[in-house]
Parts: structure tokens; C-alpha cells; sequence
């Protein structure tokens, strides 16, 4: 008699048991601490919570084909074997653009406005070989807080990680817009034609994608701003999120009594019209910061609303330079994670901007 056939199902009885085994003791990660605490358009999940395993429905291993159409409904019929290509020897290729710029630009212009009767300074960074691709970038309209101006975000940072973030391709290649607010960004209410409001969007906005290549409609374009500045950026956006298609908030300062229901942040937030024209939204702060009540009281209103947004708020830091200098790479991250990062996939620079 041939040993063969124990010899297998022994083999056979140790796999299954190491098998179940390894079922019931499966490799736990290690913990880590979580750094923040993130809400989104659902109700808050405490950190460490797993997420609930997705049910997939269970497929029909039937081939079917849907090209027919009779009575309004689908024929299936079995697909037939392919018939193999011959493979050419050559396959024509398209050449890809090098940069061969590690650092992008910055430098200062200004516009002339109406609403202040005057030139207003801006600082704008381009990214490496901005006029080298002839293609239409996206862009960010980045406001600054109460007592800085348009060398602000210059001052924390920005273009430093984009550049980093561009050249490591973290980053997608993007321009940022920083203008100067002047008293009209100290001021709470906006008087008719004479508003911050009005210098952004009909003033700065049409300056700007005239002097430069830029993606010029709402999926090319987002605001936001630190302190009053994200005061600013939510006020505009949540009246108008049919030109923006993301805002962020960076230690906003928002407060329910500081400006009427028609620009309050705080009352936009229950009326806009964002089922019709979704935003991406930002919000954060550090966790002993001032600002923190009426952040919470934002991300509330729009949760209620079932309007998902990233609600941060981080264990350390200040409402100073120091917190936002150490965030701005999560900023300029949370702007640009919806814009391609090959410049080839933007809107041709020859062609007027996408509608």
C-alpha cells in the first residue's frame, strides 16, 4: 500500500489549522495618537473608531453583453472571445514637459480700484515654469488677519512649501493670489459698492486672470484666509459658492453679533445655496484658541445642514504666526488635492477658460 495518501491529508489537516489560526490572531497595527480632531458633515467620530466594513453586493459571474435593446430593455447575450491584436513594433509616444525650474516666482503688483480710489498692492506666487506650459493654472485667493497685509501668508511660508510640495509632486502646480485688505478688510458690514467683497471679485478677480494664464471659473478657483481674513473668505464664498469651489477658514474669527445677517459667516452658513453649488470646506484651529467657540458653532450649522466640510482642530498652538506657519502646508494641501498635478491635464492657455 502507497504512504502517499496519509502523508497528504496530514499535510492537508496541519494547513487548516495553521490557517485558522492565523484567522483568529490577525496582526494588530500599533496605536498611534491621533493629532487632531476631524468633523466632518456627519456627526463627530471619536478617534480610534473603525470604520464599518462595506457591503458588496455579490457579482453575477455571467458575461453579458448590454449592446442590444429591445422593448426598452437590455439584451444579454454572452460576449464573444476577443480576437488577439498583433502588437506593433513601435508605438508612437507623446513627449512629456520637463521643468527644469526647482523654485517657482514671487513678486508684487497691484490693481487699480474704484472702491478705494486707489492702486492695491497683492503678492502673487507662480510656480516653476508658469510660462513655459502654456497652460491655464487653478488658483487660490488667500486673505490675511487683522493687522498684517499682502506679505503675510509670503511671510509664513507659502511659497517655500510650494515649492517643496511642486518639486516632491505633493503639491499640484498652482497660483496664489495674496492681496492687501486695508481698512476695508477691518470693517464687519459691506456698504453698497464699496465693499472688500466688491474689491475681490470685481476689482482683483478680473485683474488677475487678465495679467496671467489662470483657470478662470469655479473649478479653477478658491478662497480663504486666516483670522479675519477667514472671516472674509467664508463671508464671500457663502454668498457666492457659484464662483469658489473650495473654502478654508484658519483660525476664523467668527462671531454671531460683529455684521448683519446679509454677511455674517455664522447666517450664511443656514441659507447659502450649497446643494446647488457644493463647496470643499476647510476649518481649523488650535484647541485653546478664542476663536475655537465660534469655529464649533460654524461646522455645526453646516452639519446640521448635512454640508460635509474638514473640521481641525489642533491639540497645540496659538492665534498667532506661529500655528499658522507650522499648518500651512496642511492649508495649501486641503486647496489643491481636487487640481491635477501634470501640468498637461490643465485648460489649454490658447483657448479661453473652460465655462
Amino acid at each position: 500500500m502507497s504512504t502517499k495518501r496519509p502523508i497528504f491529508f496530514i499535510s492537508l489537516l496541519f494547513s487548516a489549522l495553521v490557517g485558522a489560526l492565523l484567522a483568529c490572531e490577525p496582526l494588530a497595527p500599533p496605536e498611534q495618537a491621533p493629532r487632531y480632531v476631524v468633523v466632518t458633515g456627519q456627526s463627530p467620530v471619536a478617534p480610534g473608531t473603525p470604520l464599518a466594513a462595506a457591503t458588496v453586493p455579490p457579482l453575477d459571474s455571467t458575461p453579458v453583453s448590454t449592446v442590444g435593446m429591445t422593448g426598452g430593455g437590455v439584451v444579454n447575450t454572452p460576449i464573444p472571445t476577443a480576437t488577439a491584436t498583433p502588437i506593433p513594433t513601435a508605438l508612437p509616444t507623446a513627449t512629456p514637459f520637463v521643468c527644469h525650474e526647482n523654485t517657482g516666482q514671487v513678486f508684487r503688483s497691484t490693481f487699480y480700484s474704484n472702491v478705494v480710489g486707489a492702486e492695491v498692492p497683492y503678492q502673487v506666487y507662480l510656480p516653476p515654469c508658469f510660462y513655459d506650459t502654456l497652460q491655464r493654472y487653478p488658483y487660490v485667493v488667500l486673505l490675511h488677519g487683522t493687522g498684517y497685509d499682502e506679505t503675510m501668508w509670503v511671510d509664513l511660508g507659502a511659497p517655500d512649501v510650494m515649492d517643496r510640495g511642486v518639486s516632491k509632486g505633493t503639491l499640484p502646480p498652482m497660483v496664489l493670489i495674496m492681496p492687501d485688505g486695508g481698512t476695508l478688510a477691518e470693517l464687519n458690514d459691506q456698504p453698497d459698492d464699496a465693499s472688500y467683497e466688491t474689491l475681490i471679485l470685481e476689482e482683483l478677480i478680473p485683474a488677475v486672470e487678465r495679467d496671467f494664464c489662470l483657470w478662470g471659473n469655479r473649478d479653477g478657483r478658491a478662497i480663504g484666509g486666516i483670522s479675519r481674513g477667514g472671516f472674509w473668505a467664508f463671508s464671500i464664498a457663502l454668498r457666492h459658492p457659484e464662483l469658489f469651489s473650495a473654502l478654508g477658514g484658519h483660525s476664523p474669527h467668527f462671531q454671531p453679533d460683529n455684521a448683519g445677517p446679509e454677511t455674517n459667516p455664522l447666517d450664511l452658513a443656514a441659507n447659502a445655496p450649497l446643494s446647488k453649488f457644493p463647496l470643499r470646506i476647510y476649518i481649523d484651529h488650535a484647541a485653546n484658541d478664542y476663536v475655537g467657540t465660534f469655529a464649533a458653532r460654524m461646522a455645526e450649522i453646516l452639519r446640521e445642514r448635512g454640508i460635509a466640510l474638514e473640521y481641525i482642530i489642533n491639540p497645540t498652538g496659538e492665534h498667532d504666526p506661529a500655528y499658522w506657519s507650522a499648518h500651512v502646508a496642511d492649508y495649501l494641501a486641503f486647496y489643491g488635492q481636487a487640481w491635477p498635478m501634470d501640468v498637461a491635464q490643465l485648460p489649454s492657455c490658447l483657448e479661453p477658460s473652460p465655462p
